[in-house]
């Protein structure tokens, strides 16, 4: 009897543990997803500032070239 109640512990254990596993998995598939969006969003802004920078690096060798 006593081997029974300690299984039957064991596996109320292992059943809580793979409850916090699957909570913290979800958590960080729910951040991985987050960062990712940041990353994109980071990288699009990074893009939009290479443009202007080229732009403005164009428009000042024109202004040299007349000058």
């Amino acid at each position: 009897m006593d081997e029974i109640r300690r299984l039957e512990r064991t596996t109320e254990q292992m059943i809580d543990l793979l409850t916090k596993i699957k909570a913290e998995n979800h958590a960080l598939k729910n951040k991985l997803e987050e960062l990712t969006n940041e990353k994109s969003l980071l990288m699009q802004k990074n893009d939009q500032a290479k443009t202007r920078l080229e732009s403005m690096i164009s428009r000042l060798k024109t202004l040299e070239q007349t000058a």
